[in-house]
């Protein structure tokens, strides 16, 4: 039995590997790292506070904080370019290959959760925001975590790093 196959099929084909790859090559942007802390929620709730609260050892300002979800929201504006390179990813394109950084921005989501009487779960989401110019163009861009700015907030709030 000699069946042709269809013109078309190639081309879907090549057009299904493209999408799929783009798809395989893009990552979020805001993934969240988790740790078990050696301390009560609410007491962990407080350390985290406390240390978002104190800009001189943190870095950052605490834009909200909620005691009864124990939600805490900080944010960091103005970090320098090898803190940045440290924490951040931020993919550019052929075009942007030559901008040079003007502002970074992180935003910091933290929960914390029981886990028993003596511990509790920390989960960090860090929102990172670079903006790249070249002249008088500027580009803003969500950047890719490399997770150490996560693991510094877990190491404060006790949770020990393997």
């Amino acid at each position: 039995m000699n069946r042709s196959i269809p013109r078309s099929l190639p081309l879907l084909a090549c057009g299904a590997a493209l999408l799929w790859a783009a798809a395989a090559a893009a990552q979020p942007a805001i993934i969240p790292r988790i740790g078990r802390a050696p301390h009560p929620a609410p007491e962990t709730y407080i350390i985290l506070k406390n240390y978002f609260a104190d800009t001189a050892v943190s870095g950052f300002t605490l834009v909200s904080a909620d005691p009864k979800t124990r939600t805490l929201v900080a944010k960091r504006v103005g970090i320098d370019s090898a803190t940045w390179r440290q924490w951040a990813y931020c993919k550019m394109g052929p075009s942007n290959l030559i901008d040079s950084m003007k502002r970074a921005a992180a935003t910091v989501n933290v929960k914390i959760d029981p886990s028993g009487n003596r511990y509790s779960y920390v989960t960090v989401n860090a929102d990172l925001e670079g903006t790249y110019a070249l002249g008088s163009s500027a580009t803003t861009r969500q950047c890719v975590s490399n997770g150490v700015l996560e693991n510094n907030i877990l190491t404060a709030a006790g949770v020990k790093q393997s």
